[in-house]
């Protein structure tokens, strides 16, 4: 099974499709493609007629990444790509990690001098067999195996809510062997899998229920007191209504102070919303663990901003 659910982490429709076919020992029916669909990646709001429709239009798609071999029989398309997608497909390969459309459009701008316009122009991922999309926008190899789902398995199984991520990925590579060939492309990226929060080194399986002591991963963040005394606030705080008084230096101090700790609240907020995905889990929920999933993926990437922005200006 490629995926568990089409709540837990999973491929764009025609990512599903391209993994599917990836490991698929021959062609294979638009029937049976629907079969694989409705059985892996559909959700129960998905109707058969309409996944039939989705994944016709998928393989019947001009310049897509799909080949008809007669006889209603669908492939990958064999292509050499260009040298832009070429470029792309080295970038994955080499950091080993979904990345975003945006990163792999910035590292193609360093690489090959081309403005971003164009590239966004010519770049076509979804026609390369080679890369799948996540359903939250993320690209990855099709080549590679995830062993998200069987490192979940495995959590539950031994009742492990929290484990290093290294021994994790060690796991992996001694035991799960399952498709002889692919061992050496299989990755575990637990950020994009709302089973699975990550601070730090320490992967936690929401799947699992936490220990009645620790209910929550110590990330080793703290926030400032509460209790900061009006003397320590910063300047410009005791001053908001003339900022003309205040030195130019204590406003750039101030300000940067400020958003430091919003970012830092930001990343607290971020590692409590594993814990609602849980209760979202536990009721099947699957529009609210979405929303919360995309409302993470929002706030950890503004919290991240804000930190460069902070480290940017405060080393000038």
């Amino acid at each position: 099974m490629l995926q568990q659910s089409s709540w837990t982490f999973r491929y764009s429709l025609e990512g599903f499709l391209k993994r599917v076919l990836h490991c698929a020992p021959c062609p294979l029916t638009e029937e049976g493609l629907v079969e694989a669909v409705l059985s892996d990646w559909a959700g129960p709001e998905h109707s058969r007629e309409s996944i039939a429709a989705r994944v016709r239009a998928s393989l019947h798609a001009a310049n897509g990444a799909f080949s008809s071999v007669g006889g209603d029989k669908y492939t990958l398309r064999q292509t050499a790509g260009d040298d832009l997608q070429n470029h792309a497909y080295d970038f994955l390969k080499g950091t080993g990690r979904p990345q975003k459309h945006g990163d792999i459009l910035r590292h193609l701008q360093q690489v090959t001098g081309r403005g971003r316009g164009e590239l966004m122009s010519r770049v076509d991922l979804d026609c390369d067999p080679r890369f799948a999309r996540l359903d939250g926008g993320e690209w990855l190899l099709t080549e590679w195996q995830p062993a998200n789902d069987q490192i979940a398995r495995l959590m539950v199984e031994q009742g492990r809510r929290r484990a290093e991520l290294t021994d994790l990925l060690k796991w992996v590579s001694e035991h799960v062997e399952e498709e002889t060939g692919l061992e050496q492309n299989r990755i575990f990226y637990p950020e994009f899998d709302p089973r699975f929060a990550l601070a730090g080194t320490v992967v936690e399986c929401l799947l699992v229920e936490p220990e009645a002591a620790a209910t929550t991963l110590d990330t080793g963040m703290k926030l400032e007191e509460e209790t900061m005394t009006t003397a320590e606030q910063p300047t410009v705080t005791a001053a908001a209504t003339d900022l003309s008084t205040v030195a130019t230096h204590e406003l750039v101090a101030a300000a940067l102070k400020q958003l430091s700790d919003v970012s830092a609240e930001l990343l607290r907020r971020n590692q409590e919303i594993p814990n609602e995905v849980l209760t979202l889990f536990n009721s099947e929920d699957l529009a609210g663990i979405e929303a919360l999933m995309s409302e993470r993926k929002r706030v950890g990437a503004l919290a991240d901003d804000l930190a460069l922005f902070v480290t940017k200006w405060s080393e000038e």
